[in-house]
């Protein structure tokens, strides 16, 4: 007997003259790697779509036009709000808030809490103002010449005792952000 013909080489082994057809372990077509102009045209008109939503959405949160808000607005930057022309504006549970705590970014890689209290004025000095929610909830908190009153447009002597104010502070309740509500700027409260 002949050692060769007792000991046939498989199929699709190197050598084999077979060649393999195409699916498991077979030679895989190159896969197309640009768009039609149709599915580029039609990716761009779900993204338009989806920002018209969303922009819809966010006015409708707003509750005012960016015209009626004015420039400014209250603590840019601050917790979740979402900026808009006329400046910042509270969204979701923060928009009734009356008063609270939340985490925001440092702008260092760290973190820090801040405070948010909507309420009327009882007090207010160069150095101090006072207010109390209507659930009963009375704080006071520190200003200083960094205090920011009306989106920069104003100075605390412009705020007067029963005065509806939003204030965004610090967690040792230095005031960062006063805003008004008779100044026309910032997020509208709820009735």
């Amino acid at each position: 007997m002949n050692p060769e013909s007792t000991n046939p080489q498989p199929a699709g082994t190197p050598g084999d003259s077979e060649a393999q057809p195409e699916g498991w372990g077979g030679p895989q077509p190159e896969p197309s790697r640009t768009w039609s102009a149709r599915k580029t045209a039609a990716a761009a008109a779900i993204a338009v779509g989806i920002a018209a939503a969303g922009g819809v959405t966010i006015y409708a949160m707003g509750g005012e036009t960016p015209a009626a808000q004015g420039p400014g607005g209250m603590g840019a930057g601050r917790g979740p709000m979402i900026m808009g022309p006329g400046g910042a504006m509270a969204v979701g549970p923060m928009r009734d808030a009356l008063h609270g705590e939340f985490v925001v970014s440092d702008g260092k890689g760290g973190y820090k809490t801040e405070r948010t209290q909507t309420g009327s004025v009882t007090e207010v000095s160069a150095t101090s103002i006072t207010a109390k929610s209507v659930d009963g909830y009375t704080q006071v908190y520190t200003i200083d010449a960094a205090t920011v009153v009306n989106g920069g447009s104003a100075k605390i002597d412009s705020v007067k005792t029963g005065a509806s104010v939003t204030i965004i502070a610090d967690a040792s309740n230095k005031a960062s952000s006063i805003m008004d509500s008779a100044s026309g700027k910032g997020p509208r409260r709820g009735n």
